[in-house]
């Protein structure tokens, strides 16, 4: 096993080199440049200046030798300065931008988890109940219902109709003046909407991946042989069929973790967020070349690991592909 994840590790760097080749050709490719956003909007900005511009951040050099440059600091962990004005480091914004981010999307997966999980289960086992109908129902209205709209609606609802929860940012203006148990309450309070409303469209998915994988394993004759022998349901459900049934949903956790940073653009945006999804949609915006390929790079190599904790998770759940 061990040989195995330090073979898969050294293949990772390979599969980096080559996605951020791809990524940083089809960046320049696109139309407009981190200049011409800048100079277009001002409007004493005049031809040398922009030539200027273009030497300072070395776009004049040809293409292949603008990417040598960026790889060979990629190689020490220097994403290099941002084109923004502020000129500052890429790897400091995105250290201020994970913690948030990071918070939000681990309590939104743990959310669906602690959730859908059970409910997957509960439906399977009692297939064609009022409650598997009911969840049936209630799980394809949230893959219809648009989760921008539902953030919308819940921010009228509960931050201005009834004025129980925050709708931006994480703190209040008074955050500083208050206690230590009053600041966690009020970060709390901020945090609610945003990882309901991340974890809406997830709970939904997972309930039902859940849901198919254990109705296919009950079927199965070893889960009838348990029966038969006298074991009780719960034992049977949750110690034999629910392990089995997990095998599909590791692969799912598996390539959740690029998500972990990767942030979500639409609730960061409208709950006025500064998380990840924010910062690469400014990036995007603003053509802020060494911005986008540093997000871009950190959300490859999470894929990847991603695959390999999957594949990983896969040989503890199941002693057979241990075996082989």
């Amino acid at each position: 096993m061990l040989r195995y994840v330090a073979r898969r590790l050294l293949l990772t760097i390979p599969l980096l080199v080559g996605i951020s080749l791809l990524s940083f050709l089809a960046i320049h490719m696109a139309p407009g440049g981190p200049i011409s956003v800048a100079a277009d909007l001002n409007p004493k900005a005049t031809a040398e200046y922009r030539e200027r511009m273009v030497r300072y951040y070395g776009l004049d050099q040809p293409i292949h030798v603008q990417y040598g440059r960026w790889l060979g600091r990629m190689a020490t962990l220097d994403f290099g300065e941002s084109f923004a004005p502020d000129g500052r480091q890429v790897s400091e914004k995105i250290r201020e931008r994970i913690p948030v981010t990071l918070t939000i999307n681990i309590l939104s997966m743990g959310l669906i988890f602690l959730v859908a999980i059970p409910l997957g289960i509960y439906s399977a086992v009692r297939k064609d109940s009022w409650f598997d109908r009911i969840s049936t129902v209630t799980v394809f209205t949230g893959f219809a219902v648009p989760t921008f709209w539902l953030a919308l609606l819940l921010m009228i609802l509960f931050g201005v109709k009834l004025g129980w929860l925050p709708i931006s940012g994480l703190v209040s203006l008074e955050h500083d003046s208050l206690p230590l148990a009053g600041k966690a309450w009020d970060r709390a309070r901020h945090l609610v909407l945003p990882v309901l409303l991340a974890g809406f469209g997830g709970l939904a998915g997972m309930s039902r991946y859940m849901r198919s994988n254990m109705l296919e394993v009950i079927r199965q004759d070893y889960i009838a042989a348990a029966k038969a022998k006298g074991l009780v349901e719960r034992q049977v459900v949750f110690r034999h069929a629910m392990r089995n049934a997990l095998l599909p949903v590791i692969t799912i956790l598996g390539l959740s973790v690029p998500d972990l940073l990767g942030g979500a653009v639409i609730f960061e945006t409208i709950f006025a967020i500064p998380g990840m999804g924010q910062l690469f949609y400014q990036g995007v915006m603003s053509r802020d070349v060494p911005l986008i390929m540093g997000i871009l790079v950190i959300g490859a190599f999470l894929t990847l690991i991603g695959n390999l904790l999957a594949d990983v998770g896969y040989a503890l759940a199941d002693p057979r592909i241990r075996a082989g």
